[in-house]
C-alpha cells in the first residue's frame, strides 16, 4: 500500500512539473510567435533601402524651371510681329506715294568704270548716315575699289581743283576755303565743274581719297576721261573712292546726295523719300528697313540724314528727302520705318526714281 501510494505521488508530481514546464515552454512560444512581427517590421528598412526618398526629390527637379526660361525669347517675336503689323493698319496713317511730281535729275555717269570691282555705294555708309553712330554724317557715297582703279568724270566740265588739301585751302570760288570738314580731310583730291547747270545753280563733282591725279586746273574734260585714281589719302581707312555732288557753292556746306544724280546701274531703280515728323520737320537718324515683297524678306536697313554741326547735309531742292535706296532691281518692295507705324508697298521701276513720303 505504501509503495502504491508513493508510486502515485509520483507520478502526480511528475504530471505537474510537467505541466508546469509545458506551460512554460508554451508560454515561451507564443511570445516569440507573438514578437515574431515586430521583428520583421523593424528589420524591413535595413533589408530594403527605401527608394522612396530618392523618387519622391526627383519631382522638384521638375521642367517648370526650363519652362521659365521661354518668355525670355518672346521679345523677339513680339518685336518682330509689331514691325511686321498687316500694312493696311499703317499705311493710311502716313502714306501719300507721289507728294509731287517726280522729275529726276539723273544726269551723272558713274565715276568709275564698268570693269571696276564694285560700281555702286557702299550700302554701310550713305549720304547723310553715320553708320549707326560710328562715323561723322557722310557727305558723299563711298565707292569701295582697290588702289589704282581708274576714276571717271561724271559728265562733261572743267577742272576746279587738283590737288592735296594736306595743307592747302583749294576749294571755294576764291579757292581758299577748306575743301572738306578739315584740312587733309580728302588728301588728293579733284573737283569738276559740270557744263551743265541745275535750276540757275552751278553743279560739282568731288573726287576725294585719290593715290594719283591726272589733271589739272582749268584742263576741260569729257564724260568718261580718267581723272585720277582710287587711293586712300586722307582719312581714309581703305582705299576707296569718296564721290559727292555740291550744288551752288565748290564747298562742304553745299553737298546733296549723289544717288539722286548718278543714273542707276543697268536695269535698276532709286527708292527715295521723306519721312517728318507730322508738322513738316524731317526725322534724323530713325531707321527706314527695305524688304522684298514676296516673299517676305528683309534685305537692309539706312539711317534718314542725321544731324551735322559742321555743316549739315542737305535734301535736293526739289525732293526734300532725308533717306535714299541706291540701284533696287526692279520689283516690289515693301517700306518700314523701325519702331514708328509707318509702312508701305512701293514698285521700283528700272531707270526711274520712286519717291514716298511718310508723316505728313
Amino acid at each position: 500500500m505504501i509503495t502504491a501510494n508513493r508510486t502515485l505521488a509520483q507520478v502526480l508530481v511528475a504530471l505537474g512539473i510537467g505541466s508546469v514546464i509545458g506551460c512554460c515552454i508554451g508560454g515561451i512560444v507564443l511570445a516569440v510567435l507573438a514578437g515574431y512581427p515586430i521583428v520583421v517590421s523593424a528589420l524591413s528598412p535595413t533589408s530594403t533601402p527605401s527608394p522612396t526618398p530618392t523618387v519622391r526629390v526627383l519631382p522638384t527637379i521638375t521642367l517648370a524651371p526650363t519652362l521659365t526660361r521661354t518668355p525670355t525669347f518672346a521679345p523677339t517675336p513680339l518685336d518682330v510681329s509689331a514691325t511686321l503689323t498687316p500694312l493696311a493698319t499703317r499705311t493710311p496713317l502716313a502714306l501719300r506715294a507721289t507728294p509731287k511730281p517726280v522729275t529726276p535729275h539723273f544726269w551723272l555717269a558713274r565715276p568709275v568704270p564698268p570693269n571696276a570691282p564694285t560700281q555702286h555705294p557702299a550700302l554701310t555708309y550713305l549720304y547723310g548716315t553715320t553708320a549707326r553712330g560710328d562715323y561723322d554724317v557722310h557727305h558723299g557715297v563711298e565707292f569701295v575699289n582697290p588702289t589704282g582703279t581708274p576714276v571717271l568724270a561724271v559728265g562733261d566740265g572743267v577742272i576746279v581743283t587738283a590737288g592735296n588739301d594736306t595743307q592747302q585751302r583749294l576749294c571755294g570760288d576764291d579757292g581758299k576755303r577748306v575743301c572738306g570738314r578739315d584740312v587733309n580731310f580728302y588728301g588728293n583730291l579733284v573737283v569738276l565743274q559740270l557744263d551743265r547747270a541745275y535750276n540757275g545753280q552751278r553743279v560739282f563733282a568731288l573726287y576725294g581719297h585719290l593715290s594719283k591725279i591726272n589733271v589739272n586746273v582749268g584742263d576741260r574734260v569729257k564724260t568718261g576721261e580718267i581723272l585720277g585714281e582710287v587711293g586712300m589719302t586722307g582719312i581714309a581707312l581703305g582705299p576707296h573712292l569718296h564721290f559727292e555732288v555740291r550744288v551752288g557753292v565748290n564747298d562742304y556746306a553745299h553737298t546733296r546726295n549723289p544717288i539722286l544724280w548718278l543714273v542707276p546701274l543697268n536695269g535698276r531703280g532709286v527708292l527715295a523719300g521723306r519721312l517728318s515728323d507730322g508738322k513738316g520737320n524731317l526725322q534724323r537718324g530713325a531707321i527706314v528697313n527695305l524688304y522684298r515683297a514676296e516673299p517676305e524678306t528683309f534685305l537692309y536697313g539706312i539711317e534718314t540724314y542725321s544731324r551735322d554741326d559742321a555743316p549739315p547735309v542737305n535734301s535736293d531742292d526739289e525732293f526734300g528727302e532725308n533717306f535714299a535706296f541706291p540701284d533696287l532691281v526692279p520689283g516690289d518692295y515693301i517700306v518700314r520705318v523701325h519702331n514708328q507705324p509707318y509702312a508701305t508697298r512701293v514698285t521700283v521701276e528700272a531707270g526711274k526714281l520712286t519717291f514716298i513720303e511718310f508723316g505728313q
